[in-house]
């Protein structure tokens, strides 16, 4: 906006001197100028009177054009401290006021908000100095004051700050919102008086009506930035808990991170947790600041399930399900608390109580795990013992150890031997889930030949291939290197996928393994077992590397088989750090990929 002289009432005030000017001079030529002479001055007057006429309607419309523009700005900014000082400027631009300030109403006092002199610069608070009485009264009127003289002003005899201050010329328009006082716009000169006219007491009236929207309008955008960022912060603190919470599931853990997220929300001096126990409550750090009183108040608190709060202390329950978990204690600190933490630290307990109710089911959890582990491990060893003699005698028997059998006898023996080695590998298998889940089962990687592993794994399977007449098929690239395996493990990956393969692979069938380095991606070897069977549906692939799955194909499911094998073999390739996937249809077949480290010492 460029800036533009106006003093509208200074051409007022000449004009209205030119035409007693002229009346004058028009008495005194009648008597002594001829009518020629007369005629001739009085055309020279009429013509600046034309001229001053014209300038009065090019500074209206300039006038007009500056309150449009300010208009504009104040409709389409919501910087509204940028835009109110632009307004000012304006004001003190269109009345030639010395200075300008915007006041506004907070918690019914005065506060100076804005302060603009003619040269469109701040100027010193020390030299801040206006008359409240003339604020309070536009206020209280709602509706603009306008003095030529306060120094004689009669409304203002009795306001001290005109006096001390030297104020003359003052107007001063409210800020009004829907019958609210906001503020006011205050414009003065204290050197000159009849500074100001109606004209100008209009012009501003127009420029408050149109700012107190703008301010209502501005506050309402920055009470919902400020709410809106409160908002994002709080959500960010809670989102930083939360995934500090759950990183560990630690009870303990939980417990003392809770605690220490409550007190940073809250800005709290310090704060414990407390647990419901048998005596009462348990607190997590006793305090010397907690006393008898306090700790009954908090079982008050649980049992109610209601905060106690002051704006000294919060004693609030960490509910789930309507049940109380524990109670948090905070103490404020210099600042004291208000609704606004009540209301944060009881989201804040909402979270943390999902956090310690998930440690306190992981532990429960855990404990579980390792009951049936020590369980399945315990039964697992009683079982061996007697498997291995049933196994062992019905082997003697089946040789005729200790006689000729009879036919049906020779069938009786060979049925206990065929199910004393299901139970033998059901036993093993058991064992090896027992020790993944544990943590105990270790492997010892050293450089193993993958055709040493394979040659292991195939005198195992040896004994069903060749019943089933199936053929297998090796192709090892020339160039592979040895593996960094356990040799035991290696190879009980590849009798679970071999045996795998064989069961479910009709008679006469084909399986196929192979292994490629590719020098491209040094550091694994790639590994397939591909066979010609029954296949496996996208629904059953899903769930095939789970404990004990078993598909509902009847083909698949008339063959035993515990549903350990494939869970056993997935763990066994990633204890070396490596992958297991599989690609198979219905009746086309399967394969199952699999890498494992290459020996990268060599």
């Amino acid at each position: 906006m460029g800036t533009v002289q106006i003093n509208l009432s200074q051409t007022q005030e000449t004009l209205g001197y030119l035409r007693r000017e002229i009346h004058a001079r028009r008495t005194a030529l009648r008597n002594d100028t001829t009518p020629a002479a007369l005629e001739k001055e009085l055309a020279t007057w009429e013509k600046m009177i034309q001229e001053l006429q014209t300038e009065s309607i090019l500074e209206k419309n300039t006038r007009m054009r500056l309150l449009y523009e300010v208009s504009q700005e104040l409709n389409t900014s919501l910087d509204w401290e940028e835009t109110i000082q632009t307004v000012i400027d304006a004001v003190i631009q269109l009345t030639g006021a010395e200075r300008g300030m915007l006041v506004l109403k907070e918690d019914d006092e005065l506060q100076t908000k804005i302060i603009r002199n003619a040269t469109g610069e701040p100027f010193s608070e020390e030299d801040l100095n206006f008359s409240k009485s003339i604020v309070q009264r536009a206020l209280a009127e709602k509706r603009p004051v306008l003095t030529s003289n306060a120094q004689i002003d009669p409304r203002f005899q009795g306001s001290e700050s005109v006096f001390a201050f030297g104020l003359r010329s003052i107007l001063c328009a409210p800020l009004i919102y829907r019958n609210t006082e906001l503020g006011v716009i205050y414009v003065e000169n204290r050197a000159q008086t009849g500074l100001f006219s109606p004209d100008d007491l209009a012009v501003l009236a127009t420029f408050t009506n149109r700012a107190a929207v703008a301010l209502a309008n501005a506050r309402t955008h920055q009470a919902t930035n400020r709410a809106l960022t409160r908002r994002v912060e709080e959500l960010t603190l809670l989102q930083e808990m939360v995934r500090d919470l759950n990183g560990r599931l630690n009870f303990n853990r939980v417990m003392e991170r809770s605690i220490t997220w409550a007190i940073k929300a809250t800005q709290a001096a310090n704060g414990t947790l407390g647990l419901p126990s048998p005596e009462g409550i348990q607190w997590l750090s006793p305090s010397t600041q907690i006393t008898p009183a306090d700790t009954e108040t908090a079982q008050k608190v649980l049992r109610r399930r209601q905060p106690d709060f002051s704006p000294e202390r919060i004693i609030l329950p960490l509910m789930r399900e309507n049940r109380p978990l524990g109670v948090f204690y905070l103490v404020a600190g210099e600042e004291p608390f208000t609704a606004k933490e009540l209301e944060l630290v009881t989201r804040l307990a909402d979270n943390a109580a999902i956090a310690v109710e998930n440690a306190r089911l992981y532990e429960a959890l855990l404990q579980s795990n390792q009951a049936k582990s020590e369980f399945v491990s315990l039964v697992s060893h009683e079982l061996r013992t007697p498997m291995t003699s049933i196994h062992g005698y019905s082997e003697m028997l089946q040789k005729g150890m200790a006689g000729e059998l009879t036919a049906q006898q020779q069938q009786f023996v060979e049925a206990i031997h065929r199910n004393a080695n299901r139970m033998r590998i059901l036993v093993k298998d058991l064992l090896d889930i027992s020790r993944i889940e544990s943590g105990h089962l270790k492997i010892q990687p050293v450089a193993t030949e993958l055709s040493a592993a394979l040659e292991a794994a195939y005198q195992t399977v040896e004994e069903m291939l060749t019943s089933k007449k199936q053929n297998l098929n090796v192709e090892l690239d020339e160039n592979l290197p040895a593996l960094l395996a356990d040799p035991d493990r290696l190879t009980q990956v590849l009798i679970n996928l071999l045996s795998n393969a064989a069961k479910y692979t009709p008679t006469g069938g084909k399986i196929t393994v192979q292994a490629r380095f590719e020098p491209d991606k040094p550091s694994f070897v790639h590994c397939a077992v591909t066979d010609t069977g029954y296949g496996i549906n996208q629904v059953d692939q899903r769930k095939l590397f789970t404990k004990f799955f078993r598909s509902e194909n009847p083909a698949i499911r008339q063959v035993t088989g515990t549903g350990l094998g494939l869970a056993i073999t997935k763990n066994l390739v990633e204890l070396h750090g490596g992958e297991i996937w599989v690609q198979s249809a219905e009746d086309m077949g399967t394969t199952f990929f699999f890498t494992m480290p290459a020996d990268c010492r060599r």
